[in-house]
């Protein structure tokens, strides 16, 4: 809008609620002479008709002849307090402006008449030919000096420029870790005897594996597995320890969870070798039986990935990394950039609660995010050929949630940005990087220890990617996904409870 148009719509902004007060900071200041006459009657109106006290400064003395009463200020200090009349009246002049220079003039008795030609002296002692053209120290530090204070009076620039580096260190070299190590395993033994008892021991007595529960059917795991609770399963078959010692040949079943193809091929390489071990021992401690040692083999499936593709995993693992970073970088620019516009003023002078400003902001991007998931979850179909095996309204409403806390996410961000570069690379930072290192994108959350572990459990991105591959390779429903639909449920009250309590109706 044009300046003037502006300023008369900040006037009725700041009027929604009828205030008895109103005080206003050179409100027609580059404003055209029309403009100023129109806002000028607007005041006038409300002070007359509605009865609002205003108080109003400018440097314009025909717009301080309009008031009732003029205070002259001059370095910070009222000199004197009246109408303007009774102001032109006690100098003896004809003008409020001719009043004021007056009380200027005794005020820090200086002659006006010589301040043009001080300032064009000046003006020629600074000015020299062919200042501009060469490289001038002078110039170079005080643009050091300016940005050195602007540097030192911007906390959060301040922080990420000493410690930034250390910090993204940390999250990648942490949260990036191609050891594979304590997968969860359990043991379907049909034997049951001490020769099958001595192969599971073999398995659970390794760094490798951490031994479960056994299981008790078929229908026991598939159900562990497709809730991520086994990376791996082991079938013993009937008869195990009796054919191994007849010398007849046996088969050892083992199911590894494909959905992350890295880590299922790292678990094949494992068991391989960990079988390998066994029969080497089995075979020394046999070689004085009558009956030859024959080896037992075991036969490797693949669950929910047979081909072990990582693309299966992988493209829609990428939905979630992209659901967080867009939408909350987003919602984060929609705020600050109303701060650097200076038209967040609106929200500043009205009764509006930061709650109704916040969740106002996050609707529509939600509402744009969505169509955004939409298009993502048609290419990955589409264009990958990652097929959709579960329940697309659970995958749905899991997005929903989880675009309510990453909108959530970026608004919070915003209560502590004032520029949008800032807003662009904190948010950056903040939402990517995280959910990248810590959400078992490459590596399971339990798997993780410390920290990371933590960041793992309460982080929204760690749930959703168990819902979106739950959804796209192990046809899971919403029954098989209650857990992760609870903390997707938090992270937006959570996260807009903060973002209400930070973000003040006034800046400091």
């Amino acid at each position: 809008l044009p300046l003037g148009l502006r300023q008369r719509l900040s006037l009725a902004v700041a009027m929604i609620h009828k205030p008895e007060l109103l005080i206003l900071d050179e409100p027609t200041s580059g404003v055209d002479p029309i403009a100023r006459d129109a806002f000028w009657q607007s005041l006038l109106e409300l002070s007359r008709r509605d009865g609002v006290t205003i108080f109003i400064s400018t440097h314009f003395m025909n717009e301080a002849e309009r008031c009732d009463r003029v205070a002259l200020m001059h370095a910070g200090r009222v000199l004197i307090t009246d109408t303007p009349d009774a102001l032109s009246a006690r100098r003896g002049v004809s003008s409020l402006e001719d009043a004021f220079i007056a009380y200027l003039e005794d005020a820090d008795n200086t002659v006006t008449e010589d301040l043009p030609t001080a300032l064009e002296t000046s003006t020629e002692a600074s000015v020299t030919p062919n200042s501009g053209k060469h490289m001038g120290l002078r110039r170079l530090l005080a643009y050091t000096q300016r940005e050195s204070l602007e540097l030192s009076r911007d906390p959060l620039r301040l922080v990420l420029a000493l410690v930034g580096s250390a910090i993204l260190l940390l999250v990648i070299a942490y949260g990036i870790s191609l050891d594979v190590e304590h997968m969860s395993f359990a043991v379907l033994d049909r034997d049951q005897s001490a020769v099958s008892h001595d192969y599971v021991n073999n398995l659970s007595g390794s760094r490798y594996f951490d031994e479960q529960r056994p299981l008790k059917s078929y229908a026991d795991m598939d159900q562990r597995m497709r809730a991520g609770e086994l990376s791996l399963a082991i079938e013993i078959p009937p008869g195990f320890g009796r054919d191994l010692a007849h010398g007849r040949r046996v088969e050892i079943g083992a199911w590894v969870d494909g959905a992350m193809p890295t880590r299922a091929e790292i678990a094949e390489s494992y068991v391989e070798g960990m079988h390998a071990q066994w029969l080497a021992r089995k075979a020394s401690e046999t070689r004085q039986t009558a009956h030859p040692f024959t080896p037992a083999t075991v036969e490797l499936r693949f669950r929910y990935n047979p081909d072990v593709k990582s693309i299966v995993a992988m493209a829609p693992a990428v939905i979630p990394l992209l659901l967080m970073l867009i939408p909350a970088i987003l919602t984060a620019l929609s705020v600050v950039r109303e701060k650097e516009l200076g038209s967040i003023i609106n929200f500043y002078v009205t009764p509006t609660r930061p709650l109704e400003f916040l969740v106002g902001k996050q609707i529509p991007y939600i509402a744009l995010s969505l169509l955004s998931f939409l298009f993502l979850a048609i290419l990955v179909i589409t264009v990958f050929g990652v097929p959709l095996r579960g329940s697309f309204l659970t995958l749905l409403a899991g997005a929903t949630l989880y675009l309510a806390a990453t909108t959530a996410m970026g608004l919070l961000i915003s209560t502590f940005m004032r520029s949008q570069i800032a807003a662009l690379f904190g948010t950056a930072v903040l939402t990517l990087l995280p959910a990248a290192s810590f959400s078992g994108l490459t590596d399971p959350v339990s798997s993780l220890e410390g920290i990371g572990r933590l960041i793992g459990e309460i982080y929204p991105t760690s749930h959703f990617l168990v819902i979106a591959r739950g959804t796209f390779s192990k046809a899971l429903q919403f029954s098989n996904l209650t857990a992760s639909f609870v903390p997707l449920l938090i992270a937006p009250v959570v996260l807009i409870g903060l973002s209400a309590l930070f973000l003040r109706k006034q800046d400091r």
